[in-house]
């Protein structure tokens, strides 16, 4: 038996990569019908309508993992102020300052609280 060129040799491997690509494609179809088959038989057995299930899906939209709050951006007086420097101010929230830091470290952090 002689054997095959490279070319023709690429040429077969290629068609049988393609016949099992479609076999891919078929097989992942079946699952997914099966799926959707499923999930419409417990819909049908709850009795819900397409639109009792649309009002059900908008109703469950909030907050989701990772989203930001409905504070995020908004602006907030500071809440204190570094007696060293009375342009540096901090609100109390997020990442602190070196300066609060440092005040907290020393136990007088409660010595640059705004009062007001």
């Amino acid at each position: 038996m002689p054997r095959l060129s490279v070319d023709a040799q690429l040429a077969r491997i290629q068609k049988q990569k393609a016949a099992l690509e479609k076999k891919e494609q078929l097989l992942k179809s079946k699952a997914e019908n099966k799926d959707l088959a499923k999930i419409i038989a417990l819909i049908k057995k709850a009795g819900l309508s397409a639109s009792e299930i649309t009002k059900a899906m908008k109703a469950g939209r909030g907050r989701r993992k990772g989203s930001t709050s409905k504070l995020a951006g908004k602006k907030i007086p500071p809440k204190y102020r570094n007696p060293a420097n009375k342009t540096q101010t901090w609100t109390g929230r997020g990442k602190l300052p070196l300066w609060a830091a440092e005040l907290r470290e020393l136990g007088k952090l409660e010595k640059a609280l705004i009062k007001g």
